[in-house]
């Protein structure tokens, strides 16, 4: 099947908007390309606007928009003809700080609403645990763990999915059996206390790898 016949929504990094198109021009492109014209692309067009909060907008040209509205902007005209897949290809790297929190927040919302899938490229290891609920993590092209966000976080696989994903100290090691249950020490250090069990048992000794978080020993 050809990409263009392929019922997918794609919000580019750079949003990709027409400059010398309206707001109201740039979301009808993708209906115009689908054959969807006339009043009924006219009601879809100001049905999405008004969804996400642009209905006021309409006739403005990109660089008469902030960055946020550029975006909601990007992500209406992906909607718009209400695609089945919703790709997102860094869609936030371009906000401010304050921006991006915001957007991770509704963005998520908006899916949830629609009932889509969306898939969703990021370097931002915040962005993925907020927004995801399943995560792919890649290391050179190649999937090293798959979970939901807090599997990840909790029970990373490998070195790198430990200091990829939120702060965590990586300790080299091995489990030792101690009279409560299994202690972890290598050279020079031990940690005393309790390993969480929850949501499964710590694995089979010995282990090479610790991440020790705050919520998994008391």
């Amino acid at each position: 099947m050809p990409p263009e016949t392929r019922n997918i929504g794609l919000v580019f990094q750079s949003y990709a908007l027409w400059p010398h198109k309206t707001v109201a021009e740039n979301v009808t492109y993708g209906l115009t390309l689908r054959g969807i014209t006339g009043d009924v692309a006219k009601a879809k067009v100001a049905a999405i606007l008004e969804k996400l909060g642009l209905a006021h907008l309409g006739q403005r040209f990109p660089d008469q928009l902030s960055g946020g509205q550029q975006q909601r902007v990007a992500i209406c005209r992906a909607l718009v003809y209400e695609p089945r897949v919703l790709l997102m290809d860094e869609h936030l790297s371009n906000l401010d700080a304050k921006l991006r929190e915001d957007a991770r927040y509704w963005i998520r919302k908006l899916i949830l609403k629609l009932g889509i899938c969306a898939i969703m490229v990021t370097h931002d290891q915040a962005e993925a645990l907020a927004m995801a609920d399943q995560v792919l993590l890649l290391e050179n092209g190649v999937i090293v763990q798959e979970g939901t966000p807090i599997e990840i976080y909790t029970r990373p696989k490998s070195f790198y999915a430990a200091e990829f994903l939120g702060t965590n100290n990586v300790l080299k090691g091995t489990f030792a059996q101690g009279a409560a249950g299994p202690v972890p020490a290598g050279e020079g250090w031990s940690l005393e206390g309790v390993i969480s069990t929850a949501p499964r048992r710590p694995p089979a000794l010995p282990h090479r790898l610790l991440c020790a978080r705050s919520a998994s020993i008391w």
